[in-house]
Order: C-alpha cells, then structure tokens, then sequence
C-alpha cells in the first residue's frame, strides 16, 4: 500500500479518536461491497447551552468488508464524551454490525436489507453502561435522481445496568438528489419515540431534521493510483423537539481500498 493511502487512512482514525456510536447515520442496503476494505469514521457533536445536551460528542472508527454478494460486516470502536464542561472522551463501547440484502436492487418496489448491530460496553467505570443489539428494516428507492433510504430500528438493552426495559423504536430518512459525484445535496430526519409500551408525548421524543452534503471522490484522479474511493457527509441537523439537541454537526468519512 502507496504511502499516501497509509496517510489517509491514519487520518481517518484521528478524526475518530475520541461517543459510543455517531446516532446520525444511515445503513443502505445498498453498499455490500466484495474484494474492499472500508476504514469509516462516523462522528458528531451536539452545540447547546443546556447543561444535560452541551459539548456531547461521538465519535467511531470502523473496519468494514463485503463477505458475500449479499452479507456486508464491521467491527466499530466507539468513543463518546458525555455532555457538560471538563468531561473526558473515552472508548465505551465494541460493535459489530451486519448488514444482509433480502432483495436485488430495482426488482421490487423498494430495496431491502436487514441490520443487526451487537454493542459490548467497555467504559471503564463499573456500572456506567449496558450492553445492547439493535435490529430492523433498512430500505432504499431510486427515482429518476433521487435515492432515498429508510432505517426502522429496535433497540434491547442487555445485561445488569439497563436503563430501560422493553425495545426502543427509531426511525431515519434521507433523500438525496444526484446532482454532481463529487457533491449532491441531501435531506435526513432522525427520530426516537423512546420505549414502545410507554412512549411519551411527542415534544418529549427526539426529532431533528436538516441538510446534508455528499460526494464520492476518486481518489486516482487525487494523484493516488488505484487506491480507491473516498466517500464523505457532511451535515447540520436542527433539533424540532424540547428533548433533542438543539444543533449537530454530524460527519461521515470513508475510505474504500480495494484488495
């Protein structure tokens, strides 16, 4: 591997050295990709004057691959800061995530996949964290320029430090208009109704909503040979409830190496 792709990919994991798991993100059906690795930072941070949302952080660093035509696999390491002045970033949190395609894409109506998320809390505190897997629909739909994905998402916290019982429910959208490779502009929603059975009132739920950039860069047109793609997010998403942040930066970064 060229020095330069070293480069990158060490860049990718400094961005992401620091929340268990980035929240605002979405799984497409769509990428299953054999014969590449994928180093993926995905990261946000909340901007509040709240003291319960201020300076919260996310951050990851994952290592993804395609194992069959169909199965696409990643270990994640997650970094959180919790919010309020002089809190520490640390790793909390081991994920493995799969995503499986249920059907080929363009035969039926919508394009569909299911997710399977496994994450094993590491804080370093006793009792600080729980354990959980989180499951459901990922699905995807072309239409002329646009691609629009959906993820519905249940969430079961395990082991002795639950915070709560039964399944948590989330729900997120984007559309994004394929305007131009290198940039095309997009539109997410993000929602958690909290726990199914004793879901509260809905300015008590988490709602944001904003704008997004996405591009796809090819990274031999950079001067870099056959070292692949680099794929990138960017967005800014506005809180529509009491209970969400009022304002994150959110940011998504891959790198694609073919092998």
């Amino acid at each position: 591997m060229s020095r330069r792709v070293a480069g990158l990919m060490a860049a990718l994991l400094l961005l992401a050295p620091m929340r268990a798991r980035a929240d605002y993100h979405l799984f497409s059906p769509y990428e299953i990709d054999l014969g590449e690795l994928e180093i993926e930072n995905n990261s946000d941070i909340v901007f509040d004057r709240r003291p319960s949302q201020t300076k919260a952080q996310s951050y990851t660093a994952e290592f993804a691959t395609g194992i069959t035509s169909w199965w696409h696999t990643e270990i994640e390491f997650g970094f959180n800061r919790n919010p309020g002045p002089s809190q520490p970033t640390l790793m909390d949190a081991l994920v493995t995530e799969n995503m499986f395609q249920l059907t080929e894409p363009g035969e039926e109506f919508a394009d569909l996949g299911f997710f399977i998320e496994y994450g094993q809390d590491i804080a370093r505190a006793p009792n600080q964290g729980s354990n959980q897997v989180t499951f459901g629909l990922a699905a995807g739909k072309e239409f002329g320029r646009t691609v629009s994905l959906l993820n519905l998402f249940l969430t079961r916290q395990l082991g002795p430090n639950q915070t709560s019982q039964g399944l948590d429910f989330t729900y997120a959208w984007q559309t994004k208009w394929n305007i131009w490779a290198p940039l095309s502009p997009a539109f997410e929603i993000y929602g958690d109704t909290g726990t199914l059975g004793s879901v509260p009132g809905f300015n008590r739920q988490q709602l944001l909503i904003g704008p997004v950039g996405i591009g796809v860069l090819q990274l031999n047109r950079l001067g870099l040979g056959a070292a692949g793609k680099l794929k990138y997010e960017a967005g800014w998403l506005f809180g529509m409830t009491d209970s969400s942040p009022r304002n994150v930066l959110r940011w998504r970064l891959e790198l694609e190496i073919p092998f």
